[in-house]
């Protein structure tokens, strides 16, 4: 028969061996956790920033016209939006195009800059800051008009799309 102290020394190293195990599996999922959390947050950090780069664009084509072709620039957002914004959109152009095309108007836009008001990885709304040049038969001098437009857009296949736009 082994001494006490035997038995005992033998029972300390499994009791030290199980804590170091279960230590270990702890930590282990913790970190699995917290890998987790960064991926999420590196995955809805680029689709934030991509939401905003695409806003900048979209409010671009959306603020530049030119009677002689309207529908140019606003096939091209139709071709980044929503279904149903794509026919506001279209609405929009048959309303406004007979009054554009009497004035001669023309407008170029550039976005000064854009912010995220809230985003998820699956929709965004940007509110973006644009100048736009104007010209038409009544100030044929090109003057600049600022507008605050918020833009939302939904994420279908991987890519933003437009579907509601305003100005602020």
């Amino acid at each position: 028969m082994r001494p006490w102290w035997a038995r005992a020394s033998t029972l300390v190293v499994v009791v030290v061996a199980l804590f170091v195990v279960s230590g270990a599996v702890t930590a282990w999922l913790r970190i699995s956790d917290l890998q987790e959390r960064v991926d999420s947050f590196e995955e809805q950090t680029l689709a934030v920033e991509t939401a905003r780069q695409d806003a900048i664009l979209l409010a671009e084509d959306l603020a530049t016209y030119d009677y002689r072709d309207l529908g140019g620039n606003f096939r091209h957002v139709a071709a980044r939006a929503t279904d149903r914004f794509a026919g506001e959109l279209r609405a929009l152009t048959e309303e406004l195009g007979p009054e554009l095309a009497r004035t001669r108007a023309i407008a170029t836009a550039t976005a000064r800059s854009a912010g995220v008001v809230r985003a998820d990885t699956e929709k965004a709304v940007v509110a973006v800051f644009v100048d736009q040049s104007v010209t038409n038969t009544k100030t044929p001098q090109p003057r600049v008009e600022r507008s605050r437009m918020e833009l939302t857009l939904v994420r279908d296949g991987g890519v933003w799309r437009l579907d509601q736009a305003g100005e602020l």
